[in-house]
């Protein structure tokens, strides 16, 4: 069974009676002002990376060096000693000393160490909108003047 809207009283069948009641009937439409937030999201800017090469002076201390032979003549042992006196004459050899140095030798090496990247971060605030809203109101006037 449906449900038909209606005034208490009035047959819902009568629409003579609906279409009288809405002559006698005066209405008027309110409306208000609401407030419509949009966000709008803008380029405000360009970040490039870029790589170049800048040359430096570098210091760096070093030490290098080189072998210098050094004479040391010391007495011959009492056994070195008595094999002479004893006719016996010295063993005869050789012997050699290899000298070094030492030289900086400097050369460069490419190395990586870092990555550099960019990265946004969005940063957020709340921020307060105030405005002015208009909304219509409705009052009811009454004239006390009656026949």
């Amino acid at each position: 069974m449906a449900v038909q809207n209606s005034v208490p009283g009035q047959d819902p069948r009568d629409s003579h009676r609906e279409e009288m009641l809405d002559d006698q009937a005066a209405s008027v439409v309110r409306h208000e002002e609401r407030l419509v937030i949009n966000r709008q999201q803008e380029e405000t800017g360009k970040l490039r990376l870029r790589k170049y090469v800048i040359e430096e002076p570098v210091r760096q201390e070093v030490t290098v060096g080189h072998d210098e032979p050094d004479v040391v003549r010391t007495p011959i042992t009492e056994e070195e000693r008595q094999s002479f006196l004893d006719g016996r004459e010295l063993p005869l050899g050789e012997d050699e000393l290899i000298l070094y140095r030492t030289e900086a030798e400097v050369q460069t090496v490419r190395v990586p160490y870092q990555r550099v990247r960019l990265v946004a971060q969005r940063t957020e605030r709340t921020e307060v909108i105030e405005d002015t809203l208009r909304k219509e109101r409705i009052d009811i006037e009454t004239d006390d003047r009656r026949a």
